[in-house]
């Protein structure tokens, strides 16, 4: 059973998300032979100025 988290700076609104869950389910099922059924997406929304890349935070 997949279970995918994805983590991100930022936000995404819910037809992002939806197509992301979507395309990542397919991928899943047609690389790895994993049911969609089984397979778990979870999305962390993080704030930028919670998030840091080479010593900078990004918000």
């Amino acid at each position: 059973m997949p279970y995918i988290n994805i983590k991100l700076a930022g936000t995404l609104n819910r037809d992002q998300k939806e197509t992301i869950a979507k395309e990542i389910t397919v991928l899943m099922e047609k690389v790895a032979h994993k049911p969609a059924s089984y397979t778990y997406i979870v999305f962390d929304e993080v704030k930028g100025e919670d998030w840091s890349v080479g010593g900078s935070l990004l918000g």
